[in-house]
């Protein structure tokens, strides 16, 4: 199980930036991610990425709401982040914070660009995917058994085809590609009055885009209420706000049930596999339920 990372490992980093931190730890287990104080302001210190700062001074000129880094420095040859701490409630789940949410994602790809790090696609030898299939279901039989065959009935056949059809499918189709954040959830939005606010967008690559909407889909509930994915009606509605702003090619429609197959088994699945939270009823219920998503359930 991850640890969250502690504030005296990286006490330099404070140094460096002359800020204070609040608390002892991350606030956040996967990742660096400090709340502090520096010059009187509350910041967020953290972990990023090349080319992302840049990328969100380009989106806030947009008109973009997303946080401006206020520094950016390397540090022991990892680069770090200073944003300003943004004030607002977390997403509440009704269908007017998903539509705001659509309209954020589509109006973040219509800014378009092609300047953050391509995205890797990943290489596999013939059958290696399938063989992460037996974790799976050790793992759904232990926390999530009375589901069990349903689910292995949506994760085996897509196992064992992804490095032969799924990857090459979607790799190979020559999609429109933009900067986009690969890591579009409500727990990484924060809402004002004016709206939501992008505050992590430090996960940034440059990959076709009908793939961070895909993501945006599946994911988009883990880690926060409701405990499950979209539902139909949630779903139209942050689609069709997100289609406000951007309009899918016939090749990135045609391409969508590829498109789901692929984040699911590759970002899904990781999930799935390690999260630490089976014992969050909300969590586990989300897990269970994105096992089961398929394209059918998120029409374009």
């Amino acid at each position: 199980m991850t640890e969250f990372a502690a504030v005296a490992d990286v006490a330099g980093v404070f140094e460096h930036f002359g800020a204070r931190a609040i608390g002892t730890h991350s606030c956040y287990q996967w990742s660096l991610v400090f709340r502090a104080e520096r010059d009187g302001a509350a910041v967020v210190l953290k972990r990023t990425a090349d080319r992302i700062a840049e990328w969100c001074h380009r989106l806030d000129a947009q008109g973009i709401p997303v946080v401006v880094p206020v520094d950016v420095a390397e540090v022991d040859g990892k680069r770090w982040v200073v944003y300003p701490w943004i004030d607002g409630r977390r997403y509440d789940g009704s269908l007017a914070d998903v539509t705001a949410a659509g309209d954020l994602l589509g109006r973040i790809h219509a800014v378009g660009g092609t300047e953050l790090k391509p995205f890797t696609w990943p290489v596999y030898e013939p059958g290696e995917p399938a063989k992460d299939l037996p974790e799976l279901r050790e793992k759904f039989g232990e926390h999530a058994p009375e589901h069990l065959d349903a689910i292995m009935d949506r994760l085996v056949p897509l196992g064992e085809r992804f490095e032969r059809t799924t990857l090459p499918a979607i790799r190979d189709a020559g999609l429109p590609v933009v900067d986009a954040t690969v890591d579009y959830k409500a727990n990484n939005l924060v809402f004002t009055d004016e709206g939501p606010v992008l505050i992590d967008p430090d996960n940034g690559e440059c990959l076709p885009r009908v793939l961070d909407l895909a993501l945006a889909a599946l994911m988009f509930h883990m880690e926060d209420i409701p405990g499950r994915p979209f539902t139909g009606e949630e779903w139209i509605a942050f689609r069709d706000a997100y289609l406000a702003h951007v309009e899918l090619s016939e090749a990135e429609v045609a391409a969508w049930p590829d498109a789901v197959d692929y984040m699911l088994w590759e970002f899904g699945t990781w999930a799935m596999a390690d999260s630490s939270e089976w014992h969050v009823p909300r969590q586990r219920s989300f897990l269970i339920g994105l096992a089961q998503v398929r394209a059918d359930d998120l029409p374009v």
